[in-house]
């Protein structure tokens, strides 16, 4: 199966349950949304924008398009490096952990060790003032203060 289709496809499951969960709280007007609004109407563009992927992705003929690999584990490394991260968060920090993950993708990109530090330092840093300094979201605090 083509990765186009596969992420199509997967992407229109994502828009589904957004749009049902959206239709499960209160919608509210247009004038007035409710808490329901924007993933019920976000879900809709998106399920839109996934079938006109699928119809494009269907429509090619093509047999030497790209197709997904079972011996490809980038894929599960990302995802096991989400899952790292939502279970680390509390424990060793926003700033910690943001740093590492952040380092993992761009070492999974093969960018050389002191590009992907220092983005990476970079990247948490900017997030870290982003979200405690100037929307002034209280952040996981680590063991090292930050």
């Amino acid at each position: 199966m083509r990765r186009d289709l596969v992420s199509a496809l997967f992407w229109l499951a994502v828009a589904i349950f957004a749009a049902a969960q959206g239709l499960a709280l209160k919608l509210g007007s247009l004038k007035q949304p409710g808490s329901g609004f924007f993933p019920f109407w976000g879900g809709v563009v998106l399920g839109l924008l996934s079938l006109v992927l699928v119809a494009r992705s269907l429509g090619r003929q093509s047999a030497t398009g790209p197709r997904v690999r079972p011996e490809s584990s980038r894929l599960l490394v990302v995802a096991g490096a989400l899952l790292g991260y939502v279970l680390l968060l509390e424990r060793a920090g926003f700033v910690a952990v943001t740093f590492a993950f952040l380092l993992l993708l761009l070492r999974l990109e093969r960018r050389g060790w002191a590009f992907s530090a220092a983005t990476a330092g970079a990247g948490a840093a900017a997030s870290w003032a982003l979200f405690q300094l100037w929307l002034k979201t209280q952040l996981p605090v680590g063991p090292l203060g930050f």
